[in-house]
């Protein structure tokens, strides 16, 4: 059996091409497999082998074998494999720049063409919405655990700083992180259960955020992911993953959706009658009077 390696994608556009060209020997229950990561490739592998054998209508047991005529050793293989495709370059500004009609940068519609897009992720997000997802990023920024951190990478570091300028009126104990690696590896010693940290990592995937948000966790932080539809790999082992559609017709994602999030969720924060909010407004204020 040939098995996945990386110089075979090289001949294809991407390893959905591959799955094309490798599933002329399999069962019509394992097609079916094919065909649901085919048709929403490359989302269908952002969730379990067990979502994936649900959206196509089969068990466990058959996508395990579909994987392995594939070509890869497991299923997990087959999600590595995509998100490392997903991070090699395929989705810089360059690439995607590259890949869009100079048309559409140079039209008197590329206004109203960007911001139908954005309404269009708006609302496929709504679309989406999941209330346990949301009710638990609620609980992990909300309720007053010992401190809250904000980390972002190199264009998400801004959400995480609008998200703590928001909270930190609606509680106290909420920083934004900064700084360089040696300043990470500082902080993570002063990191506890009672702790969460909520970072933004959309694609392309920052090595360095990852190792950082693994590290609290195993600590015993709990992570408040925010990231894109096809999820940063700290959803392995987040608490609570808040997904957002961010391509748009320009070669830089948007960050409208995750800013979109922090507002939804810092709404509901203030509107909790848990929160004590208007405690903490009122002590803002009497100290604004005294200044």
């Amino acid at each position: 059996m040939v098995r996945y390696s990386r110089h075979m994608t090289e001949k294809f556009t991407s390893i959905r091409d591959e799955l094309i060209e490798r599933s002329s020997g399999l069962t019509r229950s394992e097609l079916k497999v094919v065909r649901v990561l085919v048709d929403n490739y490359p989302l269908a592998v952002t969730g379990s082998m067990s979502s994936l054998a649900r959206q196509a209508h089969v068990s466990d047991p058959t996508v395990m074998r579909a994987v392995s005529k594939l070509g890869f050793e497991n299923y997990q293989e087959l999600k590595a494999a995509i998100l490392e495709e997903l991070d090699d370059g395929r989705f810089s500004p360059l690439r995607v720049l590259q890949g869009k009609d100079a048309r559409s940068f140079r039209s008197d519609e590329v206004h109203n063409m960007f911001l139908e897009g954005i309404i269009a992720n708006l609302q496929t997000m709504h679309d989406g919405y999941l209330p346990p997802n949301f009710h638990g990023a609620m609980e992990l920024l909300g309720r007053r655990r010992r401190y809250v951190y904000c980390l972002g990478g190199r264009s998400s570091k801004h959400l995480a700083g609008l998200l703590q300028g928001h909270l930190i009126q609606a509680r106290s104990g909420v920083f934004h992180i900064g700084g360089g690696p040696a300043d990470l590896i500082d902080l993570l010693a002063d990191f506890t259960e009672n702790d969460t940290l909520a970072v933004f990592d959309y694609r392309r995937y920052q090595e360095d955020i990852i190792a950082f948000a693994r590290s609290a966790y195993e600590r015993g932080v709990r992570i408040l992911l925010f990231t894109d539809m096809w999820q940063s790999p700290i959803a392995a082992f987040a608490n609570v993953t808040l997904s957002a559609p961010i391509a748009t017709i320009s070669p830089f994602d948007t960050l409208i959706p995750g800013l979109a999030q922090i507002e939804a969720l810092f709404a509901a924060i203030m509107a909790d009658p848990e929160s004590r909010v208007q405690e903490r407004l009122e002590d803002i204020e009497r100290v604004r009077r005294k200044l």
